[in-house]
């Protein structure tokens, strides 16, 4: 107490409130928070990465894109998805945790089941794979089927159980794999879009395809034995390719050189046979001079080797009588 009175505040009292009096003010105020609810449930806001699906009465009206929209409050409802995100599926195996080093899963319930397929030659196969899709027409993801995500997982596993029943087990797990996971895609696809799920396939991914465990020691020694035929046969392919072209140059020389030597054989023929046509023509221009001229050029080339000459009248019939033919006897004979 100050002064001789009680600085407490009055006790307020709802009974003393003339509530006729401020009736007006009362609904005014209710109006104002009434109609600033309705503003703030009346507009959304739509991410980067999403589109919304507006239901008026239940039934679909349209999808929108990122942005600040108005809708109906209470009339209208609306579904927001996320079309720019990648969604995983993982079959056979899953993640428990991602990053530098992640880790995996799969000994989980389902994981058998999953993951164990026969090959076409009548081989087991445990085959962990990845379907990575996005969301291409919201209406339809939200709509046309009621849970996508069992919808694409059992097509994913009916379309490659089919694909790999339908290769051997030397495809499946060596030179297949490419091939299966383009088909994969292919297939899945085309299921999903009959259903018109509203999503689209961006990639099927195999991480890993081994044999089962009761025979993995089997499948590995003859893994082992591939890659050493394979390794033989690169080996002898090497061999082959480093001495062939060799071999492949020498014949060809040999072969270049057979020719430039029948070639020139050709040509010194052809060059003494046109030699001799030459002679043979100016031969038969005159033969009787041609011919003494040749008689005289010989003997020209042969007297002068001769040690004795002996001249023979050519009316003689026998040599005998005229020639010594005894060594010592060398005035004897007619020079």
């Amino acid at each position: 107490m100050a002064n001789g009175q009680d600085s407490r505040p009055p006790d307020f009292n709802f009974d003393n409130i003339n509530w006729q009096a401020n009736k007006k003010y009362i609904l005014w105020g209710i109006g104002i928070i009434a109609l600033i609810i309705c503003i703030s449930i009346s507009y959304y806001t739509v991410k980067a990465n999403q589109q919304a699906v507006i239901l008026r009465f239940g039934s679909y009206m349209e999808t929108v894109g990122p942005g600040l929209h108005f809708r109906v409050p209470v009339i209208d409802k609306v579904m927001v998805g996320e079309v720019k995100r990648i969604y995983n599926e993982e079959f056979g195996f899953r993640t428990r945790s991602s990053g530098r080093v992640s880790t995996f899963a799969y000994d989980f319930p389902e994981a058998q089941e999953e993951s164990l397929m026969l090959t076409g030659d009548l081989n087991c196969a445990e085959v962990h794979w990845v379907i990575r899709y996005k969301i291409k027409d919201l209406s339809e993801f939200f709509f046309n089927v009621k849970n996508v995500k069992d919808t694409l997982r059992q097509i994913s596993q009916g379309a490659m159980r089919k694909i790999v029943g339908d290769r051997s087990i030397d495809e499946v797990l060596t030179i297949g794999r490419n091939a299966i996971e383009d088909k994969a895609k292919i297939d899945i696809s085309a299921k999903l879009d009959s259903y018109a799920c509203g999503i689209s396939i961006q990639s099927v991914m195999l991480k890993g395809v081994n044999p089962p465990k009761a025979v993995k020691d089997a499948f590995d020694a003859v893994n082992q034995a591939v890659q050493i035929r394979d390794r033989i046969i690169n080996d002898a392919e090497g061999q082959k390719n480093k001495i062939l072209p060799t071999a492949l140059g020498k014949k060809e020389q040999v072969i270049s050189e057979a020719e430039g030597y029948k070639i020139k054989r050709v040509n010194e023929a052809q060059g003494d046979t046109n030699a001799f046509l030459a002679i043979l023509e100016e031969y038969n221009k005159a033969k009787d001079v041609t011919r003494r001229r040749f008689y005289l050029e010989t003997l020209s080339e042969v007297l002068p080797k001769c040690e004795k000459l002996y001249l023979i009248n050519k009316d003689q019939k026998s040599l005998l009588p005229f020639l010594n033919l005894t060594p010592k006897q060398e005035g004897s004979g007619i020079n």
